[in-house]
């Protein structure tokens, strides 16, 4: 539950009265109907007043501190869950696929040798984002990825957020263009985000895509892959995307535009 912070009311001794709330994702956002909706999706954007707040590193509500602990009881241990162990796991994964599979492993190797991203704790924006998508589909029970579109500009902050029942993303067209629009209007294309979330018990052929060689790889991890990276460097073509930023809802890679040619993308 939110905090709500009780203070005096001007001119009233002792009566409480409550303090605005920052960084909690309360606007009424608008739907964005799209043609052939598939399982759970959900189109919306957003408008937020760009204020400090939503920048700053997430707090550990309640939440979080729930998802992060139980995220330590599945990997074991409190090292198991820092962001450089995630992608080391996944990356000796990677390095073992057949086929071009095995390409995923030249993005895990970037970001471990720091060739590209820089991670940090998850922001507030992002934290609330991956938390409206968890609350609809709890991300250890049944994982699923969101996606989402941040504009900054005009003393606003644009959010355009799409998520649907399924590990994987769809991105519509119905929503790339009201970026572009607000691109033209003169927000900036700040950045992409979306989640990697974590895969437990996995079984080749399930809603995860998991395949016998893959099945072990629990995810969460902040590397990009080449479906990701070959998406941004559509985005930054068509209205110049700056950045790129994927979270597991404790931890966050953000990514540059220049960073999306140091990684590697299908051709």
């Amino acid at each position: 539950m939110p905090l709500v912070v009780a203070c005096a009311a001007p001119g009233v001794k002792g009566a409480p009265a409550e303090k605005p709330q920052v960084c909690v994702l309360d606007a009424e956002p608008e739907l964005i109907p799209v043609p052939e909706p598939i399982e759970g999706e959900l189109n919306e954007a957003f408008e937020l007043p760009d204020s400090p707040e939503w920048w700053a590193p997430a707090p550990m509500d309640e939440e979080r501190t729930r998802y992060r602990a139980a995220l330590v009881a599945r990997l074991g241990s409190e090292q198991a869950v820092l962001p450089r162990a995630i992608i080391e796991r996944q990356h000796a994964i990677h390095v073992r696929l057949s086929g071009d599979g095995g390409r995923e492993a030249e993005n895990t190797g970037a970001v471990l040798e720091g060739r590209a991203g820089t991670i940090a704790p998850a922001s507030c924006l992002e934290w609330r984002l991956f938390q409206r998508q968890a609350r609809r589909f709890p991300m250890l029970e049944r994982p699923t990825e969101m996606g989402a579109y941040v504009l900054r500009g005009h003393g606003r902050i644009r959010v355009y957020l799409s998520g649907a029942d399924r590990v994987g993303g769809k991105l519509r067209r119905e929503v790339s263009s009201r970026v572009a629009e607000e691109v033209a209007k003169g927000f900036a294309p700040v950045a992409h985000l979306h989640n990697h979330p974590f895969m437990f018990d996995r079984k080749p052929g399930d809603r995860t895509w998991a395949t016998e060689e893959t099945r072990e790889d629990v995810a969460g991890a902040l590397a990009p892959s080449l479906t990701d990276v070959q998406a941004y460097r559509s985005m930054r073509e068509a209205f110049g995307l700056q950045g790129a930023w994927v979270t597991n809802g404790l931890d966050t890679a953000r990514y540059s535009a220049e960073d999306f040619d140091r990684l590697s993308a299908w051709p």
